[in-house]
């Protein structure tokens, strides 16, 4: 899994941001296979608050697991 934070200012301010998404993410993965992930993350939306994050993570695992499916069949 790699995390991309664009434009965010300081690299304190790039790294934080990548432990928040690592922490967000963490838990949405315990019931999948194995992925290849790259997830970005723009710089201004390095300040949202967790939950916020954390439900932005789940809409768009799911969403791409219903792609992946869909294309599997």
């Amino acid at each position: 899994m790699a995390f991309a934070v664009s434009a965010a200012g300081s690299a304190v301010r790039r790294n934080r941001a990548r432990r928040r998404l690592r922490a967000a993410i963490a838990p949405l993965l315990g019931d999948r296979p194995s992925l290849d992930l790259l997830v970005s993350l723009p710089g201004s939306a390095a300040g949202i608050p967790f939950a916020k994050l954390s439900a932005a993570l789940a809409a768009a695992l799911d969403s791409a697991g219903r792609s992946v499916m869909a294309q599997a069949r």
